[in-house]
């Protein structure tokens, strides 16, 4: 029969010999297209028990025929009618086609022969090309998939005859629970009714959730453990027979059979299936929390999800866990959907979303949580997403602080205003890591009976819309922050300051409204629903309000406050008098306005106290050091300036 090999093919298989059929080699020249109908054989990669083939075609070839004989080859030689008749065939994709040849032996040389056919029935001459399938260790994981993996263990054939060979499989997480090292026999013992039994010159098994059985002579052997993608599993392989077997590796195990009957090697290996895809969108945990214990957990599924499983762990629980993981968080994905989650720590599945009542669930003040949640977006978990959530009960107060320093807009501008906005969230845990006593925020009643925290630009508008005029979603999706912040709502501020550890309280500024016209009834709501926010999240100790100067806003704020306990001052050119008619017990005195020890003792020696803003400059502080200890709080754009002369 006449080969289509030139010299470069000759070349490209006498490299392929040398490797085993290892790395594809660069592609050989293209054949010369004069419309004639050709094939050549361009690249071959040689796995155990499979060959992967490339071929180049000229003419208008639709269809490949080929048979592959283990060398070497003694028949006669292969016509291209031949390989149509009893060969293997497939459909041609353009002038390239990639194709598999199963079944392979490994260690074994073997010549594939192949053709091509025209839609008219032409015919190609026959090409051909050598190959060796790579030699197959004592034990290899020959292929890995989403849902699980194919593995091939082979014993010297001077020992294949009377040996027994017993295998089990587990989730990593049941490994490590039942003992982990040492407690191999266990599995071996427990999960008899999936082991394999005889063992001959090789013997090949697939573990996957699709089949999730083994069969054996005949007989099916069921696995109790579905394989999740990206899940590791361990599995445990013992040869069994009386003596010992070195050549199949080092060590001896003798757990089944007694001493009279030792394994002669006995092999564990933790395989890692390949991992899931990203589903597009991914799950949501929102922790809505009093000091209390009352609030809700939101745990919502990503959109598409067919499925989810979510978990909720003490801390203790989840250090547990990641040791049974071997100390991976990566696994924690899969961990949350595994039967062993279920059984050991509750795990739930859930298809919709789920609010958990808070004040059920028994929460410790003094332990911290976590929630994770996976979401499958088919039943066979090929497309996951995952999100993780940490959370403690919140403190029913602030930790003492050493100092009066009020942040002004959570002194962004000391810090940036890039990286940290006026208002913004980043900005308030600027003020909390300098442990100031509170940070200024400025809060604005919005159409839909919200609190939006957001420094207003001098028309009186956020993000170009009036806050009383528009929704607290319309503010928001108007605008980002300069740091891509959304603009944040009360809860929001309220939510990042009552944290483990804070020093720092909310100093919520009452703003006055002045353009296009007064709006001093929407200015006092933004007092009255705050404080029903504030009562709400039992955050009282948490916050406090200064009231801009306007009168009727001064007049009518304190009621509020006052009636759920939280401080509030005022400022404005008022009379002590006239500020404890009102409901107040401090002002909140402006540099404008004078600020000396006489102005200071005047409202100190009426019952008030007094607080001052803006001081920023050394001659500021300078003005003031001499009664600094009297005041209630000092108010800067620099609070680590200003904490720098406190300390």
């Amino acid at each position: 029969m006449k080969r289509l090999l030139t010299w470069s093919l000759l070349l490209a298989t006498a490299l392929f010999a040398a490797c085993g059929g290892g790395d594809e080699p660069t592609d050989e020249p293209n054949i010369p297209d004069n419309g004639a109908l050709g094939v050549q054989i361009s690249g071959i990669v040689a796995n155990y028990n499979t060959a992967s083939i490339k071929i180049k075609t000229t003419g208008a070839a639709a269809n490949y025929a080929y048979v592959a004989e283990p060398s070497p080859y003694s028949g006669e030689s292969y016509s291209a009618e031949q390989l149509f008749a009893v060969g293997t065939t497939g459909k041609c994709s353009g002038n390239a086609t990639t194709f598999t040849v199963n079944e392979l032996v490994d260690s074994t040389p073997y010549t594939l022969f192949v053709a091509v056919k025209s839609a008219e029935g032409e015919l190609s001459e026959v090409a051909s090309a050598d190959l060796t399938t790579k030699t197959l260790p004592e034990y290899a994981v020959t292929a890995k998939r989403m849902t699980g993996f194919n593995a091939s263990v082979r014993l010297p054939k001077a020992l294949a005859e009377g040996n027994v060979v017993k295998w089990a499989i587990t989730d990593l997480a049941y490994y490590n629970y039942h003992g982990g090292e040492g407690s191999e026999e266990r599995w071996l013992n427990r999960n008899e009714s999936i082991y394999g039994n005889y063992f001959t010159s090789r013997y090949d098994f697939v573990i996957s959730e699709d089949t999730r059985t083994f069969t054996k002579d005949g007989v099916t052997y069921s696995h109790y453990e579905p394989i999740i993608p990206g899940q590791p599993v361990v599995l445990l392989m013992g040869e069994y027979g009386a003596g010992t077997h070195p050549e199949w590796g080092e060590g001896h195990y003798s757990p089944l059979f007694g001493s009279a009957n030792p394994s002669g090697y006995f092999r564990k290996e933790t395989i890692v299936t390949t991992k899931p895809s990203l589903h597009t969108s991914a799950p949501s945990i929102t922790v809505d929390i009093r000091p209390s214990g009352k609030g809700n957990i939101v745990i919502a599924p990503a959109t598409g999800a067919v499925r989810s499983h979510y978990l909720l762990l003490t801390n203790e629980q989840y250090t547990q866990a990641l040791t049974l993981l071997d100390g991976h968080t990566s696994y924690l994905q899969w961990f949350v959907c595994s039967a062993f989650a279920a059984e050991h720590f509750g795990a739930k599945s859930i298809t919709s979303t789920v609010a958990l009542d808070t004040a059920t669930l028994n929460l410790n003040a003094d332990e911290t949580y976590h929630i994770l949640i996976c979401s499958w977006a088919d039943e066979q978990g090929s497309k996951q997403s995952f999100a993780e959530s940490t959370f403690c009960l919140p403190p029913s107060a602030p930790l003492p602080t050493d100092n009066t320093i009020i942040a002004h807009r959570g002194g962004s501008k000391e810090a940036g205003t890039g990286s940290t906005p006026d208002n913004s969230i980043a900005s308030l845990k600027y003020a909390m890591s300098l442990g100031c006593y509170a940070s200024e925020a400025d809060i604005y009643w919005t159409k839909d009976n919200k609190i939006v925290v957001a420094h207003a630009d001098s028309n009186c508008k956020i993000n170009g819309l009036y806050p009383w005029e528009s929704t607290l979603a319309q503010l928001q999706a108007a605008g980002k922050l300069a740091n891509g912040e959304t603009l944040p709502s009360l809860e929001d501020y309220i939510r990042a300051v009552m944290v483990k550890g804070s020093k720092t309280k909310l100093c919520l500024d009452v703003k006055a409204i002045t353009k296009p016209t007064t709006h001093d009834t929407e200015a006092v709501k933004s007092c009255e629903r705050a404080c029903e926010i504030i009562k709400e999240m039992e955050a009282e100790n948490f916050c406090e309000f200064i009231c801009s100067g306007r009168a009727n806003i001064t007049k009518n704020c304190a009621k509020y406050a006052n009636a759920i306990g939280v401080p509030i001052g005022a400022m404005g050119d008022f009379t002590p008098s006239q500020y404890k008619s009102y409901g107040y017990t401090w002002h909140n005195r402006d540099k404008g306005y004078g600020i000396t020890a006489d102005e200071i003792n005047s409202f100190l020696s009426a019952g008030l106290e007094v607080s001052v803003f803006t001081l920023d400059t050394d001659a500021e502080w300078a003005s003031i050091e001499p009664f600094y200890t009297k005041l209630r709080g000092i108010t800067t754009n620099y609070p680590s300036k200003m904490l720098s002369k406190l300390r």
